[in-house]
């Protein structure tokens, strides 16, 4: 990681040089610790919640809406915490975080688990703002999709570590001690986090809550994004496991094989991105996120007319959805260098909101859709967002040879 990392460094002064690799290597501590915490709750809480406590698809809908406020509110949940510097605003959602993946495991009911799951909801959309932000602030210049990449796959790879652990332990230690672990290890990051230097880290919020017209398509995107997000990363497993009966084990390795395949991946994108912009690679991605959406649509037939296991089709094109997801991060770089810096962690925040606006309205709509028309309908729906996203991409400008994204 040290020829990495050296990339990052502010490359005159050696003090300067030192400070920043060192803010780098702590902030990918906390990225890594957070990583194996949400590695082993990704991979438990979907067969926890339907074997377990036997959650009904409507029900399902409902705990991933109301777990989604306090994404609707990050804006306002950084505006109110918004003078701390961008490293305790760090140390404080990574507690959240901890607490509530401690707390699931001990969930007896549908209720309890709400609750655990808004408690680390909080902590979560507060990292999810400020964890790219200090990247963004330890990027070198024109390497911005690059950094963003690099740390994506710090993540992966602790994931891939959390998800080891729920395939080697989960059958033997049950879900309670799972999730304590998962708990302790978030909490572990907010020890990195709070060692990050202020001065490179980022001081306090200037301006804590910011809209401006001129993101519009900033925000559009962030809204679409959000459906699109909940359609995969919140019924795609539950459908996995409630329809097609997976195992906790065959969720973990699914999981396991999408982290090495974003590990792979988000450095490449990341520099495609910065190479070709923002408006090329998203219209790519969200073109090829249509088509896997009908592909999920016609995973029942074809499984019926080839013979071929409907739960290896299922989970071969999960596979591919979560590898294109590396593709959105252009959003974050659009707003990069569109935004100025004072204007970046709220406008990330006021994006994180619009995100949510979908992300609290979807999950209900689709618990209905799933119990009345079947999941397949779920993904009909998403080909609508992703043709949508597809076109408001049109309206980024275009990238230019020699300019930086």
């Amino acid at each position: 990681m040290s020829s990495e990392t050296a990339a990052f460094a502010a490359a005159h002064d050696p003090d300067a040089e030192a400070a920043a690799r060192r803010d780098w290597l702590l902030l990918a501590g906390a990225t890594v610790a957070f990583g194996v915490g949400f590695g082993i709750n990704v991979g438990s809480v979907s067969n926890f919640a339907v074997h377990s406590l036997h959650i009904e698809p409507q029900r399902l809908g409902l705990l991933e809406s109301l777990r989604e406020v306090p994404g609707l509110l990050t804006a306002a949940m950084i505006g109110v915490v918004g003078a701390l510097a961008l490293p305790r605003l760090a140390l404080f959602a990574l507690l959240l975080v901890g607490l509530g993946f401690g707390a699931t495991g001990q969930a007896g009911g549908f209720w309890p688990l709400v609750a655990c799951n808004v408690l680390w909801s909080i902590g979560l959309h507060v990292w999810l703002t400020v964890q790219p932000t200090l990247t963004l602030t330890l990027a070198r210049a024109g390497h911005h999709g690059h950094g963003l990449g690099l740390m994506s796959r710090y993540q992966s790879v602790a994931m891939m570590a959390g998800l080891l652990i729920v395939w080697f332990f989960g059958a033997r230690i049950g879900f309670g001690p799972l999730f304590l672990i998962a708990g302790g290890a978030a909490a572990a990051g907010a020890l990195f986090a709070a060692r990050i230097t202020s001065a490179r880290g980022g001081g306090g919020l200037t301006q804590r809550l910011v809209f401006r017209r001129e993101y519009w398509r900033y925000y559009g995107l962030m809204l679409l994004d959000g459906g699109r997000r909940q359609v995969v990363q919140t019924f795609a497993l539950l459908i996995l496991v409630r329809e097609f009966n997976a195992p906790l084990r065959t969720v973990a390795v699914l999981l396991l094989l999408n982290s090495l395949l974003t590990m792979a991946a988000a450095p490449l994108v990341g520099r495609w991105t910065d190479r070709f912009g923002e408006r090329r690679v998203l219209s790519i991605y969200y073109g090829l996120v249509a088509v896997v959406f009908f592909a999920y649509t016609r995973i029942t037939g074809v499984a019926a007319a080839t013979g071929l296991p409907a739960l290896g089709l299922f989970c071969g094109v999960f596979a591919l959805d979560n590898l294109l997801f590396t593709g959105s991060v252009g959003i974050q770089t659009y707003i990069r260098h569109t935004a100025p810096a004072e204007e970046l962690s709220p406008s990330l925040a006021m994006g994180l909101t619009w995100n949510h606006i979908a992300a609290v309205t979807v999950p209900l709509a689709a618990g209905q859709i799933w119990e009345r028309y079947g999941y397949e309908r779920i993904f009909m729906c998403g080909i609508v967002l992703a043709v949508l996203s597809l076109l408001m991409c049109q309206t980024l400008p275009r990238h230019e040879p020699g300019t930086v994204s």
